[in-house]
């Protein structure tokens, strides 16, 4: 009995549902990148995405030097602010009335510098962040389960 449990753990953690969902999403609603696994996020068509942030959770909670973000949609060209697309200073991307032309990758390239204490050395270190972002039309639940579910 211990190792069927242990294995619908483990099972359970790979496939993206629990506990690993719960680190993307804050209770302001924010859904943060993970390095080297898109996040799966599902919008209801003519709303609003939930705010997409260019970093993970962990950086979020660390001091960043001279941040740089670059957000690119899904047509491969770099995304600027326009009255559907939104992006702030601080990396923040939210797509506005989403429509399902919009769904596809979107991908953000974050750039922060380091400084050694002791030497004064500067570093710069690159981090990528993809989010696959589909419209949907209805209510329904999604299955399998996506890593976002985004109802407003």
């Amino acid at each position: 009995m211990r190792a069927w449990v242990l294995l619908s753990a483990v099972l359970w953690y790979l496939t993206g549902v629990g506990w690993q969902r719960n680190s993307e999403r804050t209770e302001k609603g924010f859904i943060y990148g993970k390095p080297g696994h898109p996040v799966k996020v599902y919008v209801k068509l003519h709303h609003n995405s939930p705010v997409l942030v260019c970093m993970d959770f962990k950086r979020a909670e660390k001091e960043t030097v001279d941040p740089t973000y670059l957000w690119v949609g899904p047509n491969e060209k770099p995304l600027s602010g326009s009255n559907r697309i939104n992006i702030t200073n601080t990396g923040k991307l939210t797509v506005k009335d989403f429509l399902e032309p919009l769904s596809g990758l979107y991908t953000c390239s974050f750039s922060y510098k380091t400084i050694k204490a002791e030497t004064q050395e500067e570093k710069v270190v690159k981090q990528r962040y993809d989010f696959m972002i589909f419209g949907k039309k209805s209510n329904r639940r999604i299955f399998p389960e996506p890593s976002i579910y985004f109802q407003p």
